[in-house]
């Protein structure tokens, strides 16, 4: 199993962007609910966190964040649990839920900024400049930008023909791999190597006929999703497992959730580390 310490990555990387930024000096004007965590690593990252007075369970980047007050799973919010905070502004994915609970936001004349679901090279930037205008940090947020921009122009992504099939459980009796259209899919191609599914999109029920005819060289997970599922020995012992290139080898890789999965800041950090990673497999 391949585990992945980029806490020193990550924190020379924070570090350089703090530098970039003055403290806050204005006071804070709105009470805002994050429900996604990386809105949440963005406000942190544009020193917003002063006006920040709740967050959602996804946002445990930086760990500051966890000393909040939490409203719950991103797609399972209640109205009560969020307007008992009297935020003036919630931001988000498009994902948060349930629409009726966002529909009472609205009908309350909560302001909802809900950012589209996009798994692109673009998405980092795009959030960072829209929060930046939202909340009076143009300046900062266009530093923010160019600095990922740099970042991602300099990668140097080489394309591979291995095959990776991400999976994610919470639990043994609910397992799902990923097709196309999603965050994993992107991250797998954006990084260099191949979906090993590509036959259907979105997330479908993982089955021991489908890992045979995937035969995937490497099997890549969220490190809480690995947890949850009952950790790596857990993983080889799924069936038809033995029969693939991963399971063989045992090649596992984890990696924090929010890094993989976010399309926020740290996304060159994730698809640099990716690709090194293939490369040693290959």
């Amino acid at each position: 199993m391949i585990r992945f310490n980029t806490s020193k990555e990550m924190g020379i990387f924070i570090l350089s962007l703090a530098l970039l930024f003055s403290p806050a000096s204005a006071e804070p004007n709105h009470r805002i609910i994050s429900v996604n965590g990386t809105v949440t690593e963005i406000i942190y990252t544009l020193k917003l966190e002063n006006q920040l007075v709740a967050v959602d369970s996804t946002s445990y980047y930086p760990k500051q964040a966890t000393s909040l007050p939490n409203v719950g799973y991103q797609r399972t919010l209640t109205t009560e649990g969020i307007l008992n905070f009297k935020p003036t502004q919630i931001i988000g994915l498009e994902s948060a839920g349930p629409p009726a609970t966002i529909q009472n936001l609205k009908d309350a004349g909560i302001p909802l900024k809900l950012f589209p679901d996009e798994f692109k090279l673009e998405t980092p930037t795009y959030r960072v400049l829209e929060i930046g205008k939202l909340f009076g940090k143009e300046k900062e947020a266009d530093i923010l930008a160019k600095n990922i921009k740099e970042q991602i122009q300099k990668l140097k992504i080489n394309k591979t023909n291995i095959k990776v099939l991400f999976i994610y459980s919470r639990n043994p009796s609910s397992v799902f791999i990923s097709g196309t259209g999603t965050a994993a899919h992107a991250m797998i191609e954006l990084s260099g190597a191949k979906n090993a599914v590509n036959e259907f999109s979105e997330y479908k029920p993982l089955t021991s006929e489908a890992l045979v005819k995937a035969n995937p060289d490497i099997i890549l997970m969220p490190e809480k999703s690995a947890l949850g599922f009952g950790g790596e020995k857990a993983i080889w012992e799924i069936n038809g497992m033995e029969f693939t290139r991963a399971g063989k080898e045992k090649n596992l890789i984890l990696l924090d959730d929010l890094l993989l999965l976010g399309f926020g800041p740290r996304l060159p950090l994730a698809l640099k580390t990716l690709n090194d990673k293939w490369k040693l497999i290959e």
